[in-house]
């Protein structure tokens, strides 16, 4: 094979996987634009923006809440902490570049997976109707495999419809 030919290989693999990425952004943040409206939250539109995503979805989860926010149903969290654990793992990912790379990124996965699970079980309860209880399990899975909070609430049957 010539070079020409790999890189035209390389090229349409490039524009395969960027294509992909795409349909998986959109496909993320219409669902969690979806349930935010639902939940009433009048700035749905942050769920286009990625950071502001993780963010919008904990502000919703606590809906106005002044006080601590419980974890597990016993830790208590303060809720300017908990709307901004991304940036906690923000840190963590970004040091562990350079510094215990293992052992930091396990940690960021932890704080990934109790924040935004926990953002996730409080969501899925206020949409369902149901405890927070009853969602645990779900919710802190998929704050390991989003995935499942995309197709929850993308095929969920929620009004969309912002309240005041």
């Amino acid at each position: 094979m010539d070079e020409v030919a790999i890189l035209a290989a390389l090229g349409a693999y490039l524009v395969v996987v960027l294509i992909i990425l795409a349909v998986c952004y959109v496909l993320a943040s219409l669902s969690h634009m979806k349930a935010l409206k639902a939940m009433g939250y009048d700035k749905a539109w942050m769920a286009w923006i990625p950071f502001a995503q993780w963010y919008a979805c904990a502000d919703a989860a606590t809906a106005g809440r002044q006080d601590d926010v419980k974890l597990f149903g016993s830790v208590s969290v303060p809720v300017s902490l908990y709307k901004f654990w991304w940036v906690l793992w923000l840190i963590l990912q970004v040091v562990s570049q350079f510094f215990l790379g293992s052992i930091l990124g396990l940690l960021s996965t932890v704080v990934q997976v109790i924040f935004l699970g926990n953002t996730y079980v409080k969501m899925y309860a206020a949409l369902d109707g149901t405890d927070e209880k009853d969602q645990q399990v779900i919710g802190y899975i998929s704050g390991f495999l989003s995935i499942i909070a995309v197709f929850k609430f993308l095929f969920g049957s929620y009004n969309t419809k912002v309240r005041k």
